[in-house]
């Protein structure tokens, strides 16, 4: 076996790999990193190959244009009936001898049915920070919204608004999610709308007598809509605004030709995980999201 650099014309075989390893992974989620290169600057992609050229598995190391400075993400992938023979092991370390100079903090993430995966994680350093539950909405029979006096959606596909900075304001204001609050608030309107090629922003603003308070912005990926980030300003929580941006969005993508939403939350967010329910979201399956701490 021998680890070598993958090259951009042999990226849509790694994603087809990936993706038959992990039933959850979709083409568009393991296809990001690597077909959208701008907004991953300094990727490195390798390859683990066998003597006859079977690949046996890839990983890349990457910063992310919208992450904080310092940060970086790892990924890994082996081919089903490759594990346990030092493919992953060989990959991470040649991975980790790539580390982007300056990294500080390494993110990646494990399914939550993948406990040996889980347990090789840990023993390279990683700890969970949290576990972030998928659902899914069918996009049929879909609900509009009413907003009450003084409240109004628009919509608000490119995250561009003539008061950007109340509307960035209120952005970073939203983010009181744990892996904001411990790394630094990263969510901003350029990260939501880096997607994969293809893809449609869809985006619903809710307005306050007339300032941004709520949103809900995601991807049309075929005929799936990926919900990227559903926030509320918390000086107007409680008003049923994250229902109402997210009902809106729903209904905009199902137009743009989605019949089935996704989009995870952590496991202890009760509020959106609250209004998923409400909206008839069903959990398909959770993600642990991993952090380990470099020198």
């Amino acid at each position: 076996m021998r680890v070598e650099q993958a090259t951009p014309e042999q990226y849509e075989a790694l994603i087809a790999l990936g993706v038959a390893r992990n039933r959850h992974l979709t083409g568009s989620d393991a296809g990001w990193q690597l077909m959208v290169p701008e907004t991953w600057p300094g990727l490195v992609a390798l390859k683990a190959v066998r003597g006859d050229g079977t690949t046996l598995g890839y990983g890349w190391i990457t910063r992310g244009t919208h992450l904080p400075p310092g940060w970086a993400v790892e990924w890994l992938t082996v081919a089903e009936g490759a594990e346990g023979c030092g493919v992953g092991s060989a990959l991470h370390r040649a991975l980790s001898s790539r580390t982007p100079a300056g990294t500080t903090l390494m993110t990646s993430r494990v399914f939550d049915d993948e406990p040996r995966s889980l347990a090789v994680a840990r023993h390279w350093g990683y700890e969970v920070e949290e576990l972030s539950i998928e659902s899914a909405l069918p996009l049929v029979d879909l609900p509009e919204p009413l907003p009450p006096s003084g409240v109004e959606l628009e919509a608000c596909d490119d995250l561009r608004v003539p008061d950007q900075a109340a509307f960035d304001a209120m952005l970073r204001a939203s983010q009181t999610n744990p892996e904001a609050v411990r790394g630094g608030r990263y969510v901003t309107a350029a990260s939501l709308l880096s997607s994969s090629q293809g893809a449609r922003s869809v985006g619903v603003l809710a307005r306050v007598d007339g300032r941004p308070a709520a949103i809900a912005q995601g991807t049309v990926v075929g005929e799936d809509f990926f919900i990227a980030y559903t926030g509320v300003d918390p000086v107007h929580r409680g008003r049923g605004l994250a229902l109402m941006v997210k009902m809106e969005a729903h209904r905009r993508a199902a137009a743009a030709g989605a019949t089935l939403c996704l989009t995870e939350n952590e496991e202890h967010n009760r509020g959106i995980r609250a209004v998923n329910a409400a909206l008839g979201y069903e959990v398909r399956h959770g993600t642990y999201r991993l952090r380990r701490t470099l020198p």
